[in-house]
């Protein structure tokens, strides 16, 4: 793992910019706290933390050359291509994961893929992702913290919650919905 982790954090000081790797490190703490507290593999965790941004730098147009290139399959990814190129991230993270770290884990790579809008019926791997890029110790916004404290008692609220602030989010700012956190969303809303 040695070799590994720091093959990543070379990978990352290179390719990233120095605010972008603060937060890949934040997530990666957070993300191995929840592990632990929940049973995951911190190995695991710390990995899909650590490479979840790998492609956040890639510029919109490159994250659609890599996906076409790659044959990288992604839901809905003309839409994307379209409103938000930037959202491809996600799924170039894992590409590169898989190409260039040999990570062939599916669970981790799906952490990877999955961390920005989420799917239907993810793994405890895929929450703990998906909670900790958007409450690591670096996030400012005000449900941040109170994520990352109930992230330790209650997974599955704190994932609720930020699917919520994440959707709220993008509706307020008055940005393009993708219809794929929507599918999150429908997936685990309460049914009456």
């Amino acid at each position: 793992m040695k070799d590994l982790e720091k093959n990543i954090f070379k990978y990352l000081s290179r390719n990233l910019s120095p605010k972008r790797f603060e937060h890949s490190y934040n997530v990666s703490k957070l993300s191995v706290a929840l592990a632990e507290r929940h049973g995951e593999s911190i190995l695991k965790a710390q990995t899909a933390a650590l490479l979840h941004d790998c492609a956040k730098n890639m510029s919109g147009s490159g994250l659609v050359k890599t996906c076409t290139r790659a044959k990288i399959k992604v839901k809905y990814f003309d839409e994307i291509k379209r409103n938000a190129p930037h959202l491809l991230h996600s799924h170039v993270s894992a590409y590169i994961a898989k190409k260039h770290f040999r990570i062939k884990d599916k669970n981790i790579l799906a952490a990877i893929e999955n961390h920005t809008l989420g799917r239907p019926d993810m793994s405890v791997l895929e929450k703990i992702i998906f909670i900790a890029d958007y409450a690591s110790l670096d996030r400012k916004h005000k449900h941040a913290s109170k994520i990352r404290k109930t992230a330790m008692v209650n997974l599955e609220e704190a994932f609720i919650h930020t699917v919520s602030d994440e959707i709220k989010y993008i509706v307020d700012k008055g940005i393009w919905l993708c219809m794929q956190s929507v599918d999150t969303w429908n997936y685990y809303a309460k049914k009456d």
